[in-house]
C-alpha cells in the first residue's frame, strides 16, 4: 500500500509540473534590473558577416543580443568586443555594453540547417560613460529563435516598422516611410494594396487622443482608394523622444469597413 501511495503521489506531481511547463514557442526572457522581461515578438536574422542578431521586442521595450558568429560556446560582452547587448526603454534611452559594459552570452544549443539559436546571457549596459546607474540584466536565455526570418528592428534598411490587425488579420508592413518636417510625423506602412498612415504633432508628448483631433490623423488605404479613420478612433503615443529622434505609436481605428487593431509603429525620424 505504500508503494501504490509513493507511485500516486509521483503521478500527480508530475503532471503539476507539466502545468508549468513553456511550449516550444521561440522565447527571449530575463530580469532587468530585477524586473521581469519576457518578449511577446522574438525575431532574429543572420547578417552577412556571419554574425547573428537576436530580439526580443514588447510594447515599449526591445532587448538586442549580437554573437559575432554562430559556433557553440561563450561570448565576452563590453571593452569593445565584437559580440554585445543592447536594451532601449519606453522613452528610447539605449543601454549598451560597448564599450561601457561587460557581460555574457553562452550558446547552449542551435540547428544551423533548420535556423535556430538556443542559449543564456547576462550583462551590465550604460547609455554613456557618464552614465553613474548602469542596467543589469541576470537570468536571461533565448529558446529556438529562428535567424531565418530576418526583420530584426534596426538591422535592416528600414527606418521603423507597421504592425496591426486588419478585422483580425495580420498586417506587417514591408516597407515604411517616414517624414518629419517640423510641424508633423508622418509614419506610412505599405503591405501589397494596403497601407496604413500615422501622423501626430512633432512635439507631440506621450498620451492618448482621440480622433479627430487636430494634429492627429489615422487612415487606411487599399487598391489607391484612401479612406480616413473615423470619429473615436484611437492614436497614443507611447514615446517620442526628440534627442534621439525615435517615436512609438499605438493605434485603433476603423476605416473603410475595416477595423484597425493592436497597431504599432515605431520610428527613426
Amino acid at each position: 500500500m505504500k508503494r501504490i501511495i509513493l507511485l500516486l503521489f509521483a503521478v500527480v506531481i508530475a503532471f503539476a509540473s507539466c502545468e508549468n511547463l513553456e511550449d516550444n514557442s521561440p522565447a527571449l526572457q530575463g530580469e532587468i534590473d530585477s524586473i521581469f522581461f519576457k518578449a511577446n515578438d522574438v525575431r532574429g536574422q543572420k547578417n552577412e558577416d556571419g554574425s547573428f542578431t537576436l530580439q526580443g521586442i514588447n510594447q515599449d521595450q526591445i532587448l538586442t543580443l549580437n554573437l559575432d558568429k554562430g559556433q557553440l560556446g561563450t561570448y565576452r560582452l563590453g571593452g569593445g568586443k565584437s559580440s554585445s547587448a543592447t536594451f532601449e526603454n519606453s522613452a528610447g534611452d539605449e543601454y549598451s555594453t560597448n564599450p561601457y559594459g561587460e557581460g555574457e552570452i553562452e550558446l547552449t544549443d542551435r540547428c544551423i540547417s533548420c535556423g535556430w539559436l538556443t542559449g543564456t546571457f547576462w550583462f551590465t549596459a550604460k547609455r554613456s560613460e557618464f552614465d553613474s546607474v548602469p542596467i543589469a540584466v541576470q537570468k536571461g536565455f533565448f529558446f529556438e529563435v529562428s535567424f531565418l526570418d530576418g526583420n530584426v528592428e534596426g538591422g535592416l534598411p528600414s527606418l521603423g516598422t507597421v504592425t496591426a490587425d486588419i478585422n483580425g488579420v495580420p498586417f506587417d508592413a514591408n516597407a515604411v516611410t517616414v517624414d518629419e518636417d517640423g510641424v508633423s510625423i508622418t509614419i506610412e506602412g505599405l503591405e501589397g494594396s494596403q497601407s496604413i498612415e500615422i501622423q501626430v504633432p512633432a512635439n507631440s508628448v506621450s498620451g492618448n487622443y482621440l480622433l479627430p483631433r487636430t494634429g492627429f490623423s489615422a487612415s487606411y488605404t487599399a487598391n489607391g482608394v484612401t479612406t480616413e479613420a473615423e470619429e473615436g478612433g484611437l492614436v497614443s503615443v507611447n514615446f517620442n523622444n526628440t534627442d534621439t529622434r525615435k517615436i512609438l505609436i499605438f493605434f485603433n481605428f476603423t476605416a473603410a469597413g475595416k477595423t484597425i487593431t493592436t497597431g504599432r509603429a515605431s520610428a527613426d525620424y
